[in-house]
């Protein structure tokens, strides 16, 4: 496994980040010239790739300062992620020893068999609909807000005071955020919350097929060869079998790394291999990926 420490500042990664801020800044600067359309558009496509970048540093880049990597993760130009909530949740699904689980990994969308006989029809069916892509798309984010934030109540209820002062902090940074962007810069309110959505729906094209449940010792972290634009989006986090299987190394290294792992081979007999993102929407784009039931346990509806 490669060390996060091979090499004292990651520039690939840094890059990345300097075209984030200045592309961020650039549209809040000049969006009436750009216009109401595209400013969304392109915040979008920034809020993604903001996400992707969290990601990376969550995982100990660019820097070998843990300190310098949160300062550049913790602005909130999505407001609905605060960075700090995020690492400890994206952490704990990466030591969870049984992926997708519902009781156990935190980045599951599946729920129990005896939970499932509990809901009325019309959660079901919008459960049903989010596992189409299209769903994941239109409900995946709201679904996700309101699930990080029932949890996050439960846990600061319980005495997580870390977690209530992250959440504090992180307020506190989107309320300057806002009040710099609507206030100096003039940037309508309700079409920085579309493009935040927007870019939020980005994210669940890829997040909607990376874990399937599996039997045995089979991967369950899937493989998309995408190139361009969603692999750069994603920051190569479309290799996700490689990701998990080797979770220090930087995006620029994950295509060789693949390789060298067999990652399109342990894919195919586990999780799924897609030949890129084509294909998962022709697959998945009104079908199931899988019934929101966790597929180990006998479906009582």
């Amino acid at each position: 496994m490669a060390s996060i420490h091979s090499r004292q500042i990651e520039w690939p990664t840094v890059v990345v980040a300097l075209g984030i801020y200045a592309g961020w800044l650039l549209v809040i600067s000049y969006h009436e010239s750009i216009g109401g359309f595209f400013s969304i558009l392109f915040l979008a496509l920034l809020i993604a790739w903001h996400g992707a970048l969290q990601h990376e540093i969550i995982h100990g880049h660019p820097f070998r300062s843990e300190p310098a990597n949160e300062l550049l993760a913790t602005v909130p130009i999505n407001p609905f992620r605060p960075y700090r909530v995020y690492r400890r949740s994206h952490l704990r699904h990466h030591i969870c020893i049984e992926l997708t689980d519902p009781d156990t990994d935190t980045e599951s969308f599946f729920v129990k068999a005896d939970t499932w006989t509990k809901l009325n029809i019309l959660t079901k069916s919008l459960l049903i609909f989010h596992q189409t892509l299209f769903g994941r798309i239109i409900l995946g984010p709201l679904l996700q807000i309101f699930l990080t934030i029932r949890h996050d109540i439960s846990e600061i209820r319980s005495g997580d005071g870390r977690l209530l002062r992250w959440w504090l902090i992180h307020l506190v940074l989107v309320g300057l955020l806002f009040l710099g962007i609507t206030e100096l810069g003039s940037f309508p309110f309700w079409q920085y919350l579309v493009a935040t959505y927007c870019g939020a729906s980005l994210t669940s094209v890829r997040t909607y097929c990376e874990h399937r449940w599996v039997k045995d010792e089979a991967t369950r972290s899937a493989t998309v060869t995408s190139k361009g634009f969603w692999a750069l989006l994603f920051l190569n986090n479309n290799l996700h079998d490689t990701h998990h299987a080797d979770p220090d190394i930087p995006w620029y290294k994950l295509p060789r790394r693949s390789v060298e792992l067999e990652s399109i081979s342990e894919s195919k007999k586990g999780a799924g291999y897609y030949s890129g993102y084509f294909e998962v929407f022709r697959c998945y784009l009104f079908k199931m990926h899988a019934h929101p039931v966790h597929p180990k346990e006998k479906v009582l509806s």
